[in-house]
Parts: C-alpha cells; sequence; structure tokens
C-alpha cells in the first residue's frame, strides 16, 4: 500500500466526523477509512487519498470527475508540481489581496478573523487555494472534491503548510450529493463555484444543511440566470451552435462553459443557472443572512473582440495581471473594475447566498426574499 497523505492524527481527530458511504456507520482508521461493517477500506492508493465516494458512481458523475481533472491538469499541475512552502505563502497573500478587490465570497460572506478554531468543511476544493487560505486563518479544514487530483492538490498545499508550521487541514474524495459525514458536524460550509456542476444541485444544498450544525452557516457561490453573461454570451452562442435548440439547459451549458479538455477527451457534462425564485426554494430549510450578485466584465457583452479591447484598454490605463489570481484561476488576471463591481451587483454571474441553519426551536423562520 501507498503512503497515506496527511498525518495519520489529522485524520484520526475527525474520526468523529466521518460516516461510511455505504452504510452510514461509524469508520476507524486503518489504512485509509475503514468501514468493519461493509469491509471496505476508503483509500486510494494511487493518489494517496482517502476517498469516501460511494461505491457505485453514475455515469454522469463520472464524467464530472474525469472533466474536472482535465482541467486540474491544464490549469494547476505545472504550478504544483514546483510550488514550495515559501512560494505558497507569498501566493497566499496575493490570493486574499485579489478576492477583496473583487468582492468574493472568501473574503466578503466569510469572516476570516473569525475562522479560528471553527471546524469548516470547503465542499468542491478544486485545488485548495480558498482551503489553504481558510487554514492560515485558523479553521481546522476539511475539504472534499469528486476529482481525485483535486483532493490530492489541496493536500499538497496542506502539507507545505504544516512544514511552515501549519496544521489542520485535511482533504478527501466524496459526493457532494452524498456528504459523507455525520449530522450536525460543522460550524461552517464553504462552497465556490461548484454546485451548479453536479447531477442535483437541491441535494447537494440539503446535505449541506444536514451536516451543519445549528447556528451553523454556509456560504455558497451559484451562477445567475438572469445575468448578463447568460443572456448576452451564453444564450447567443447556444443559438449558433444549435446546442440550445438540441440538448437540455444545463448540457448545452455545460458544452460551452468552462473550456475545452486537452487530455481526456470529456467535454464539461453540467453546468446549471438559477433564478432568484429558484434559490429560495433551495434554501427553504436555511435562514437566509444575506444574498448578494458579483461577478461582471466588460467581456460579458456581445461585442466582437470585447475581452481582448478590454485588455488591451486596461493595459493602457496602467492596470496590472494580478498574479493573485494564479493559484486559483492558474493564471494571471486583471480584476474587475470599480465600475465592472458595481456593476456585478446588478447583473453579475454570480449568486453569493449566506444562510443559516436554525436552532432547533421548532418555529424556524420564513426566508424573506431581499429588496
Amino acid at each position: 500500500m501507498g503512503e497515506l497523505v496527511g498525518p495519520r492524527w489529522e485524520i484520526e481527530s475527525r474520526l468523529r466526523l466521518f460516516r461510511c458511504p455505504g452504510c452510514r456507520g461509524p469508520l476507524e482508521l486503518n489504512t485509509g477509512l475503514a468501514c468493519r461493517a461493509c469491509k471496505v477500506d476508503y483509500y486510494d492508493e494511487r493518489y494517496g487519498i482517502v476517498d469516501l465516494t460511494p461505491a457505485r458512481l453514475s455515469g454522469t458523475k463520472q464524467k464530472i470527475s474525469t472533466f474536472w481533472g482535465d482541467t486540474y491538469q491544464q490549469w494547476y499541475e505545472p504550478d504544483d508540481s514546483v510550488r514550495t512552502a515559501d512560494a505558497l505563502k507569498r501566493e497566499l497573500a496575493l490570493l486574499e489581496d485579489l478576492l477583496r478587490q473583487r468582492h468574493h465570497l472568501a473574503v466578503e460572506e466569510i469572516n476570516l478573523n473569525a475562522l479560528s478554531g471553527r471546524e469548516m468543511l470547503e465542499v468542491g476544493c478544486g485545488a485548495g487555494g480558498h482551503s489553504a487560505l481558510f487554514l492560515q486563518y485558523g479553521a481546522r479544514v476539511t475539504a472534499m472534491d469528486i476529482t481525485p487530483e483535486r483532493a490530492r492538490s489541496t493536500n499538497h498545499k496542506f502539507s507545505l503548510m504544516r512544514n511552515g508550521t501549519f496544521a489542520g487541514g485535511l482533504a478527501i474524495r466524496a459526493d457532494a450529493e452524498a456528504l459523507p459525514f455525520a449530522d450536525n458536524a460543522f460550524d461552517l460550509v464553504y462552497s465556490n463555484g461548484v454546485l451548479h456542476h453536479t447531477e442535483d444541485t437541491a441535494a447537494c444544498v440539503r446535505e449541506c444543511f444536514r451536516v451543519l450544525k445549528p447556528g451553523g452557516e454556509a456560504s455558497i457561490m451559484l451562477y445567475a440566470k438572469h445575468s448578463a453573461y447568460y443572456w448576452c454570451r451564453l444564450v447567443p452562442k447556444g443559438v449558433l451552435t444549435g446546442l440550445l435548440f438540441r440538448l437540455p439547459e444545463a448540457r448545452w451549458l455545460g458544452r460551452i462553459t468552462e473550456g475545452r479538455p486537452q487530455y481526456r477527451q470529456e467535454e464539461n457534462p453540467i453546468t446549471r443557472v438559477f433564478s432568484k425564485r429558484q434559490l429560495m426554494a433551495m434554501f427553504g430549510q436555511f435562514d437566509l443572512v444575506s444574498l448578494r450578485r458579483n461577478s461582471f466584465s466588460i467581456s460579458h457583452l456581445p461585442i466582437p473582440g470585447v475581452a481582448q479591447w478590454r485588455e488591451s484598454l486596461l493595459r493602457a490605463l496602467d492596470y496590472k495581471m494580478h498574479e493573485g489570481g494564479r493559484l486559483v484561476y492558474g493564471q494571471p488576471i486583471i480584476p474587475e473594475t470599480k465600475l465592472e463591481v458595481w456593476l456585478g451587483g446588478v447583473m453579475g454571474w454570480g449568486w453569493n447566498i449566506r444562510a443559516r441553519k436554525p436552532q432547533p426551536s421548532g418555529n424556524w423562520a420564513d426566508l424573506q426574499s431581499p429588496e
């Protein structure tokens, strides 16, 4: 057997949180995490990670895992292969600066200075940039992703931080629609731009609710249907390609968003978008704390060559590529201007939802749609 990634005490200290994806019973520490009742050791020797996905993933979920493994190779693997602890520390400082400029979920809906000692779950950790930032601020971070390469990448960042005296992070492979955790396990659940790529987003939201402690909060970003990007860029592209007329919305949007595969020939299976009414229905069990729009760029407008025009104009105005983008976007980016940030609040591509699990009083507050 290969060496299990991460200190065993990180896994052992979370035993009370984990549940078997087969029988929902408790797990014990073996090579990875083992279920005595099911006689299964949940360990992926190839990637050196705990793998708590169900025994049979649907064909769509396998495609999701494959596609996002391809994008990992494109966007993150080159930097992961040479990253050092010192480089990661510098990158995290740059990332936080970029996120604040962009009014991002990770710094707006999450209070970084209040994370110390909190039990936090990231659902869909990507390559681990956000989880590493939360760990740096003192959260006990459990991260999960259905793509094993991304869980491994997150553990790699945690290991670099441990050498720099950080501890408290562990990433595993798991399915967001069947989280392998006990009820009422986490103080905070975070998910940025992930759940709209699942087979059943509503099931994922219900799972986030289940694993939160009463009074715990979820901060989740999902794509907005009634946005400039959807109506001005995606719908016209769907019409021009004919995909809009041939496929269900989630599938044709998948085909034209998130880039193209380079290594595995599996296209993005699913991208979903949500109206405000749909969000309110999905989060009906929660008490809504806030609902905010963001993420607009002039490049979302239906103007030929607008992305290149925007970049050239901003460079001429002395806007710089921000290196903080490398850790989570795979490359430096020019962040939104103040005008774009303001317009994002009106027609942005992202819904930023902050919602609280009610205390068990028996009279849960009804969600009220904000003005």
